[in-house]
């Protein structure tokens, strides 16, 4: 590596935000979201210069780059264009999944939706009963058929938009059905691809990953997918104590069983230390940090597993990693050891007398902190507690009451049209925390 390139690298980091659900243009997301996080530059001019993107696969994109240091690249990864032909048959497998399921088994701040749901079937199926019964000539005579035919356009047209604009694109990707699996495969493929790029770039030093509502669901996956290819590779073993991961896993078990003095930030200064150890040994893993907004991992066990009994069963077997990660158990006579890694028995490479932990496939939060932000009126999303205590959950007020009390809610964690006038705001700001662009220990 060059001096030039290595300067750079001391002093650049990546952000790469994923997109949500519906018809979404490329670089929308990222402009709205880099002008809302990046602060007015002192000496005036633009917030950030837009330069062209030879990372990602579409001419449409490009990279956002900001005005200070530590510089920042924004980066999007746009996904919509993957998701063409959706019919009702894509989505049927996934509501008939969703809707018979017992009441006991849907998260209670869906519970709402599902009894209404039901309520409206219910209701639709009783009408077509009526109707076909004799109520038809009655109802006609009353409303001409032309009145009745037009409002039922209107109706339809309204489903059709909201179903498959938008419930079209949750269904496909969560529903691994065979008509499915190539969609799913080539998103997660594209993503993974990219942050592979960013990583060997070579003069990135941090990444930070945010994931906007079914966005986080593919920020997840491709950080799990991503890890596994990653979690065994140390370029510059040495003989170390791994202080660090000891560290981390001793919190991290702390925090899990509610050990009084262990604190979730205690937890997140113990991951950026691992993360840091991890880099000192050679392993390549830039991603310090998981960001998520108006998440539907929050309702885990509704949309990824049969219940909750079958989502921990998951988790246990590492098929989806929490935070913290599953533990290890070692039980001696004296004691009960729990480990986030496992020794690699034969040492790497030519260097057998070195003898070094692996965090193991499952244990990317170990050392990646995950911090999720939600709208209370945000149905879509809420705070992720099924993934463990390890996930920092924030609360946020638009200070709009209209935002607040409707869906609008979803799309508006940093819409700064809706929040500037509102001196109550908070989501843009602790947006900004999380991400934490300007702080010198990521590079030290």
């Amino acid at each position: 590596m060059s001096e030039t390139t290595e300067a750079r690298k001391r002093h650049t980091q990546a952000v790469v935000i994923i997109h949500g659900i519906g018809e979404q243009r490329p670089m929308a997301t990222l402009r709205s979201f880099a002008d809302a996080v990046l602060p007015e530059p002192e000496q005036g001019g633009e917030k950030y210069f837009s330069k062209p993107d030879t990372l990602s696969k579409s001419y449409e994109l490009r990279k956002l780059q900001d005005r200070s240091q530590p510089r920042t690249h924004f980066f999007e990864y746009y996904w919509a264009y993957q998701v063409e032909g959706t019919n009702f048959g894509h989505i049927r497998a996934w509501l008939t999944t969703l809707l018979l399921r017992k009441p006991q088994s849907v998260p209670k701040q869906l519970l709402f939706l599902w009894s209404l749901s039901w309520l409206l079937i219910v209701v639709t199926v009783a009408a077509a009963v009526l109707g076909v019964a004799g109520g038809i000539s009655q109802f006609t005579s009353q409303f001409p058929p032309i009145l009745v035919s037009g409002v039922s356009a209107i109706l339809f047209g309204l489903l059709h938009g909201f179903v498959f604009l938008f419930v079209g694109d949750v269904a496909r990707y969560l529903t691994p059905l065979p008509s499915n699996v190539k969609l799913r495969q080539a998103i997660r493929a594209d993503g993974i691809d990219l942050l592979k790029k960013i990583h060997e770039e070579g003069i990135y030093e941090r990444v930070i990953l945010v994931g906007h509502s079914l966005g986080s669901f593919i920020a997840y996956d491709i950080l799990k997918h991503l890890w596994q290819e990653y979690h065994e590779e140390y370029k510059l073993p040495k003989a170390s104590k791994q202080e660090a991961l000891a560290k981390v896993e001793q919190i991290g078990e702390g925090l899990r069983k509610g050990v009084v003095g262990v604190t979730l930030q205690d937890y997140m200064d113990a991951q950026i230390g691992l993360w840091k150890e991890l880099r000192d040994l050679g392993n390549p893993w830039l991603v310090t940090d998981l960001i998520t907004l108006g998440s539907p991992l929050a309702h885990a066990a509704l949309v990824l597993a049969s219940d909750e009994t079958d989502l921990r069963a998951r988790q246990h077997q590492r098929e989806l990693p929490t935070d913290p990660p599953e533990p290890e158990v070692e039980t001696t006579k004296l004691e009960e050891r729990r480990f986030y890694s496992y020794r690699v028995w034969d040492g790497y490479g030519e260097m057998k007398n070195i003898k070094l932990r692996a965090v193991h496939y499952g244990g990317l939060f170990a050392f990646t902190r995950w911090t999720n932000l939600y709208f209370p009126s945000d149905l879509a999303g809420g705070p992720i507690t099924v993934f463990g205590p390890g996930v920092r959950n924030i609360l946020v007020d638009s200070g709009n009451v209209f935002i607040d009390r409707t869906i609008r809610a979803h799309t508006s964690y940093w819409n700064q049209k809706d929040m500037k006038a509102q001196a109550k705001s908070n989501s843009v700001s602790e947006l900004i925390k999380a991400l934490d662009l300007k702080n010198p220990k990521y590079f030290e």
